[in-house]
């Protein structure tokens, strides 16, 4: 059970480069390179909303799944990656549990 890490360019005006790391024990670690920017969620926050050819990945709120705390914008392929790391580890972090 190992945390997944990847880097992806944003499709937002800057291309901005963000480093990702998947915590098989529910997590998401966000930071933006050249910026002070670190954001973490939950799995259960996160949400892939897919428009054209990009994705959103959205963090909602835990306690009013309407407020947004942040989104990043990836491409399709991207958050396809990401959503498929995400799903391994929840999967990985269950067989562990099981195996206890």
């Amino acid at each position: 059970m190992l945390a997944e890490y990847r880097e992806f360019i944003l499709l937002d005006s800057r291309a901005r480069h963000a480093n990702i790391r998947v915590i098989p024990t529910g997590v998401l670690e966000v930071s933006i390179q050249d910026e002070n920017d670190k954001m973490q969620a939950e799995f259960a926050q996160l949400l892939f909303s897919s428009t054209g050819e990009k994705t959103e990945l959205v963090c909602r709120n835990s306690v009013s799944c309407d407020d947004v705390n942040w989104y990043l914008e990836l491409s399709n392929a991207d958050a396809r990656e990401l959503s498929q790391l995400i799903e391994q580890a929840e999967e990985e972090f269950e067989i562990l549990m099981r195996d206890l």
